[in-house]
């Protein structure tokens, strides 16, 4: 996902919009994934959560682009969080359970099947409580596993160097604990606030963009709360001398945050420079605005006026 202010269109690994909005229609077939049809307002985030999988899987199953962005009468297919055959291990570790978790959802993450992890911690029936710490299973030391990686993104293929690096950010942010979502969320307002940008626009944002969650990476590298760049990340450092580490929860936020308010200031209207943290300016001067980015838009200005006050 996500939004450098080069050529290269951003990606978004999770994206969360308005609850009340969320209506499914699922019709199961039968020895097959399940396949539902997508309404107004839905996404891949809550889609996920719904149906206890995650936006990789999913996109991965669908071969969705990087972006992340579905459309009202698409037809997906849901795995129902089902694992198959073991994939390659990551490497054994801990996994400590946040609420809104599945196994399902840790073993993609970590690269390991669910009945790995059920055998390794005396687990029956697949329930896990936000709170436990997990054993998760494996026999190499080395690099995190690219298992759970889509290789593809809107057709074109992602580098194994990117996947490399996805799969070891999102084992790094895996292990480590992190700020509640309603913490996260009186962080990004915090920060608006400090850098004089909207703090319901920041908000919405992160929302929209990883559900208030820092351990999201997507399947191109954007990473955390505001799911950014390392590219952007690292141009953003240079502008504002100081190291940002993305990894970091705080500096993800003033990332996305500064980002926000240098577009803001470049292209004159909160509206243009969405589109231009969403899509990439280079991209607009090219393509013009995708329908995915119209969407986007739409999505954003709903989610503003549920968070008002930031």
């Amino acid at each position: 996902m996500t939004r450098s202010t080069s050529s290269r269109a951003r990606r978004r690994t999770g994206r969360t919009t308005v609850g009340v909005l969320l209506a499914l229609a699922v019709v199961s077939t039968a020895g097959a994934p399940s396949v539902l049809t997508v309404r107004p307002g839905d996404t891949l985030w809550d889609l996920a959560r719904a149906h206890g999988t995650s936006v990789s899987a999913l996109q991965a199953l669908n071969d969705l682009p990087g972006n992340g962005t579905i459309y009202a009468g698409q037809t997906l297919r849901i795995s129902g969080g089902q694992g198959g055959g073991g994939q390659s291990s990551a490497g054994a570790g801990a996994h400590r359970v946040v609420r809104g978790e599945t196994l399902s959802g840790i073993a993609l993450r970590h690269g390991v099947s669910q009945s790995a992890i059920a055998s390794a911690n005396g687990l029956s029936g697949g329930r896990i409580y936000a709170g436990t710490t997990l054993r998760i299973p494996g026999g190499r030391g080395g690099s995190a596993s690219t298992a759970g990686v889509p290789t593809t993104n809107a057709g074109v293929r992602i580098p194994e160097r990117v996947r490399s690096s996805v799969a070891e950010n999102r084992r790094v942010l895996a292990a480590r604990s992190h700020p509640s979502k309603a913490q996260v969320r009186r962080m990004v307002a915090d920060t608006a606030r400090r850098h004089g940008v909207s703090p319901s626009l920041a908000v919405a944002v992160a929302y929209h963009e990883s559900g208030f969650q820092q351990r999201v990476v997507s399947g191109v590298n954007a990473i955390g709360v505001m799911q950014v760049l390392p590219s952007t990340g690292r141009v953003l450092s240079r502008q504002h001398g100081r190291s940002l580490d993305l990894l970091d929860t705080q500096d993800n936020i003033t990332a996305g945050v500064l980002l926000l308010r240098q577009l803001i200031r470049s292209e004159g209207t909160a509206e243009r420079a969405l589109a231009g943290y969403y899509q990439g300016l280079g991209s607009i001067a090219r393509k013009g605005l995708l329908p995915q980015t119209h969407a986007y838009l739409r999505n954003i200005a709903v989610l503003r006026t549920r968070f008002a006050n930031g």
